[in-house]
């Protein structure tokens, strides 16, 4: 009995520990309050079956990069992201999972490179991958090709990879 609550004493406590990190790791990949709680909830609910094989001392860097990979399979599903969520998995393939400041330090130079962007490549990019618009409603918008609004996630992904240094 004691072992059971133990157990279950250590689960809260790495919940509440990472609830939110994770949270802010899948709404990076997902953009979706809703999508994102769900995708969270629904790895430390894999990890509460699985959590006597789990080994506590990674059991941090299990949850992150469960979350990750979960989210890169909802993108992979939504097939028009594929691209942005290949560039998203490369981007977190490079975190340390053992230095969660590192993190939040790395969002933010991400969102500083991104706001560096020339405006019409910042705003392609953030109305294709933020607001969840296709190509030919962004080409709308601004009253250019759905090939236009390629070139500029193209020049856009280009900027991020040699920024953070990932290779295409």
């Amino acid at each position: 009995m004691r072992e059971a609550e133990s157990n279950k004493k250590l689960f809260e406590a790495v919940w509440r520990e990472n609830y939110s990190k994770l949270y802010r790791i899948a709404y990076d990949f997902l953009q979706n309050d809703e999508v994102c709680r769900d995708v969270v909830s629904e790895v430390f609910a894999k990890a509460w079956q699985k959590w006597d094989s789990l080994n506590t001392q990674t059991v941090t860097n299990y949850l992150f990069i469960s979350v990750r990979n979960s989210c890169y399979n909802k993108l992979r599903e939504r097939g028009s992201q594929y691209r942005y969520a290949e560039y998203v998995k490369q981007f977190y393939d490079t975190v340390d999972y053992n230095h969660f400041d590192t993190i939040d330090e790395r969002i933010t130079e991400l969102n500083n490179v991104v706001e560096k962007l020339p405006y019409k490549t910042r705003f392609i990019l953030q109305q294709c991958y933020y607001e969840k618009h296709t190509y030919r409603e962004v080409g709308e918008m601004l009253g250019i090709t759905s090939d236009g609004v390629k070139k500029h996630i193209m020049k856009a992904l280009d900027i991020l990879r040699g920024h953070f240094n990932v290779k295409k």
